[in-house]
């Protein structure tokens, strides 16, 4: 694969990961959502870490889809 290609896709996939950490914290505690910097800075990094396993969930789903598909192929 090419290096150029690659590192679109982790650019992508961490953006969307961390979007979607971040969406995920959204609401659920009123200190995090506080316009303070020590609460944003908090949220950011919870952000990235929630992200993150979310994203790793739904990898290891579409790994399994994909798995089952080539074994019902064969």
């Amino acid at each position: 694969m090419d290096k150029g290609l690659l590192t679109i896709i982790i650019i992508a996939y961490s953006a969307w990961a961390i979007y979607s950490g971040y969406k995920f914290l959204t609401g659920r505690s009123p200190w995090l959502d506080q316009k303070a910097l020590k609460n944003r800075i908090v949220k950011v990094l919870l952000s990235i870490v929630v992200g993150y396993f979310i994203g790793a969930f739904y990898l290891i789903i579409v790994i399994f889809k994909i798995v089952a598909r080539v074994v019902r192929g064969i």
